[in-house]
């Protein structure tokens, strides 16, 4: 499956398919230094299945799905932070450094505050 390379509204560029196998587009630049130690180095095969899923989940789109806010412990019993998930073979989770918390609680709730403020309800896909 090749999706059509498109651009986030982040106004990424979009990182160009490699050779030989189907891969779903991913955005230049890569993870953060936050979302590289929560996913640690993945297997690239696995990541680009993961994208083709987000992508199907995500109504056949690439990019951040709306309504996708995740909260994500970042160390165990100390610290948890919202992401979002995200169709993308090399950032599937889009965390939010700015959103960091000390209660999953807390977290739980600028999650579903952010999901508010935007606008955005629960995902949807299109069947």
């Amino acid at each position: 499956m090749r999706a059509a390379p498109e651009r986030r509204s982040t106004g990424g560029r979009v990182v160009g398919l490699p050779p030989g196998k189907t891969f779903m587009p991913a955005l230049e630049g890569g993870p953060s230094a936050l979302e590289k130690s929560v996913l640690g180095t993945p297997d690239p095969d696995r990541m680009n299945q993961l994208g083709e899923c987000l992508f199907t989940l995500n109504s056949r789109r690439f990019g951040p799905i709306p309504g996708a806010y995740v909260v994500v412990c970042v160390e165990p019993e100390r610290r948890w932070c919202v992401g979002q998930l995200s169709a993308d073979r090399a950032r599937p989770l889009v965390m939010f450094d700015d959103l960091m918390f000390t209660d999953p609680a807390l977290a739980q709730e600028a999650a579903e505050g952010l999901r508010t403020a935007r606008g955005e309800g629960h995902p949807q896909r299109s069947i």
